[in-house]
């Protein structure tokens, strides 16, 4: 689950430490559980971790380690950052950031920056992440309350 890019049943294998067709038993679960997607590379079939599987995941993991306060407040914290890079900069995304590294200040400076760009951009991601997470903050909660009913 922590690859990076797609490795065929061979690489996971030898990274399991596994027989070959063993890890491409529980491959074959993990995607039917959609926990893995795959992508064909000439004749392999290569594994990675189903991104809708992992964004759910990390929302839901959000709204388990979060209230719903502690979030709007980390929001608010990541905006503020943001809001920083653009005043410090006077600039309006990571991508304008990343572009000024060219420009004549020295390597303290353009290390910083693309380190800021960085910065933005992952925190980009996660106020998405926040967002949505907030949104289905009391769907999630009640669903978890609420008891299952049998279908007898």
């Amino acid at each position: 689950m922590t690859v990076r890019e797609p490795k065929n049943a061979g690489e996971i294998a030898d990274a399991a430490g596994v027989a070959r067709n063993t890890a491409e038993k529980y491959l074959g679960q993990l995607v039917e559980a959609d926990k893995l997607a795959t992508i064909q590379r000439g004749r392999e079939t290569c594994y990675y971790p189903d991104p809708v599987t992992q964004y759910f995941d990390q929302i839901r993991d959000l709204v388990d380690e979060q209230g719903k306060d502690e979030l709007t407040a980390e929001l608010g914290a990541i905006r503020d950052d943001i809001d920083e890079w653009k005043d410090t900069y006077d600039v309006e995304s990571a991508d304008e950031l990343r572009a000024t590294v060219g420009d004549d200040i020295p390597a303290t400076e353009r290390r910083q920056r693309r380190h800021d760009a960085e910065d933005w951009e992952y925190y980009e991601h996660q106020a998405t992440l926040i967002k949505q997470a907030i949104q289905l903050y009391d769907t999630i909660e009640a669903t978890r309350e609420s008891p299952l009913t049998s279908a007898d």
